[in-house]
């Protein structure tokens, strides 16, 4: 079965069509709040949480999930816990293997008389205990005041940036999310003095890479697992291309705030939208003809372009009178003598703008 066949049959049955590969994401300058919060949702670090929530304390059952998620032991949560370690925590409690392996492991402490407290808030000198007995430090290593000194490594090394918190306090679901995202990009306590580096810093456990801020790099990191991109069909509806409720995502249009009904009805005015979705954060990303970065176009091929010195790869192609450069690779293949497109054929593309103004195609579905 030719290409363009395999996708016309697609097309017919779901009212969508799969386009070559590419990633609706942007690298960030600095990252947002919901940008730190996505990328440990991707990492299945934290559950995804009504924005509602940001304000509102977390309790230690709570924290107790989140920094077993976060550590080596994410993988061997049982479903349920056998044993109930605390008189005031249920074996049958969704939290209570959680909290036994936060115990075992001394990333957090019961109370006197053997009790958890699971329903009290985490207090910052806590939730600071945990996280650096994670990276690998002891108590050996806070001569004195443990709580105070723990604050004070803390502070220097950047695990509670963003978090404006006494020891005291209680910690909310924001504070959560910037201590973990922090906990990704900091350096475990056996490179402690090492220039940081992929390999030197405890998000290397979960595939997380450093950009040249010394950032996390969220872009490879949410573009694992972006779907996409597919082709809106006029009249179709965006659940015929998410895997999750339409009402339960957040969704962009060209790079701003929308909703599935505004990007239903830009495809049914006939401007070619493109979509792509993460399951994991529920976010659906789409693009239309109307964008300024990153859009959409639907024409006829003028013309295919090749350098004088390589004549099998394309390095333009000219759309309806405007000439775009090549992406990539698989944007390459598809316009070349390899590929299914030629002169004359009608094709709609994803262009973004590259950093001298130009627009490349970036994506390409017959």
């Amino acid at each position: 079965m030719n290409r363009r066949l395999m996708y016309g049959t697609l097309a017919a049955v779901t009212g969508i069509v799969s386009i070559v590969s590419y990633t609706p994401i942007k690298a960030f300058a600095s990252t947002s709040l919901t940008q730190r919060k996505n990328a440990l949702i991707s990492a299945k670090i934290i559950e995804n949480f009504d924005v509602t929530l940001n304000e509102q304390p977390v309790s230690r059952a709570e924290f107790a999930k989140m920094i077993v998620m976060a550590s080596t032991y994410h993988t061997m949560v049982a479903a349920e816990s056998n044993v109930s370690v605390f008189s005031d925590v249920l074996s049958t409690s969704q939290y209570a293997s959680y909290i036994r392996i936060a115990a075992e492991q001394g990333w957090l402490s019961a109370y006197l008389g053997g009790l958890f407290k699971p329903d009290q808030g985490i207090k910052m000198a806590e939730a600071e205990k945990a996280c650096l007995t994670l990276l690998g430090y002891s108590n050996t290593d806070f001569a004195g005041n443990l709580v105070n000194n723990r604050h004070a490594k803390s502070t220097a090394i950047g695990l509670i940036e963003n978090v404006n918190r006494g020891v005291n306090e209680f910690l909310t679901y924001e504070d959560c999310v910037n201590i973990f995202y922090n906990l990704m990009k900091t350096n475990t306590y056996a490179n402690e003095s090492a220039t940081r580096t992929n390999n030197t810093i405890y998000g290397k456990i979960f595939g997380f890479e450093l950009t040249d801020n010394d950032d996390l790099n969220l872009l490879s990191t949410l573009e694992a697992n972006v779907k996409g991109p597919y082709l809106l069909k006029v009249d179709k509806s965006i659940s015929s291309i998410i895997p999750f409720s339409k009402n339960a995502g957040s969704y962009t249009l060209n790079g701003e705030t929308s909703s599935a009904d505004a990007i239903e009805d830009a495809a049914s005015s006939g401007d070619p939208v493109v979509v792509y979705y993460n399951s994991a954060t529920k976010s659906v990303y789409a693009y239309s003809s109307s964008g300024t970065d990153m859009g959409t176009i639907t024409g006829t091929i003028d013309a295919i372009y090749y350098s004088s010195t390589n004549l099998m790869t394309p390095t333009s192609v000219s759309i309806g009178g405007v000439e775009y450069d090549i992406g990539n690779d698989d944007v390459a293949y598809a316009f070349s003598v390899y590929g299914s497109l030629d002169k004359n054929d009608k094709v709609t593309v994803v262009w973004s703008q590259s950093s001298d103004g130009s627009q490349e195609i970036i994506a390409v579905a017959n």
